[in-house]
């Protein structure tokens, strides 16, 4: 499986809990690696847009149907909930992620059209912190955590 990441800004600092922020990368990195094949692709891209930032999760995945793409969001909801489904989840991530972007004053949606794969894009509000060198300090603090996190984060899209 190719991942792929690309940006338009090498650096972008936004007042944001990066906990929360890692959460919603994951969980959407987590989806799109579980409904790919391992011949498949995952992009990410990363786009300033001024008083906001884009982030786009692309994948060649197996999609999601039309009817199906109003209820992702909700709780307890999947696309696949038969009890032959060949992809486990509890149906709460991708509610979790809703929920974690709105309380960022952001907002996400998705697109996805059945076999060609789905993408997610997460807005997020590029507001900053007027607190001299706070910023800098904890991004740095949390980009020294964030690769141990990954390894944990992983563990469960795989069989």
């Amino acid at each position: 499986m190719k991942l792929i990441f690309d940006t338009d800004v090498e650096e972008k600092i936004i007042a944001c809990d990066a906990d929360k922020i890692e959460r919603i990368l994951l969980n959407l990195l987590s989806n799109a690696v579980k409904f790919t094949d391992s011949d498949g692709y995952i992009e990410v891209n990363v786009q300033d847009k001024g008083e906001n930032v884009a982030i786009f999760i692309n994948d060649s995945g197996i999609g999601i149907p039309d009817e199906k793409l109003e209820v992702v969001f909700e709780r307890f909801r999947q696309v696949d909930s038969s009890l032959t489904r060949k992809r486990e989840g509890s149906g709460i991530g991708l509610s979790l992620v809703k929920a974690l972007v709105e309380a960022h004053g952001g907002s996400i949606k998705v697109e996805s059209k059945m076999g060609k794969g789905s993408t997610f894009t997460v807005e997020l509000p590029a507001k900053i912190l007027e607190i001299e060198g706070t910023a800098l300090k904890e991004a740095a603090v949390a980009m020294d955590m964030n690769v141990e996190r990954m390894h944990i984060e992983f563990s469960d899209i795989y069989s």
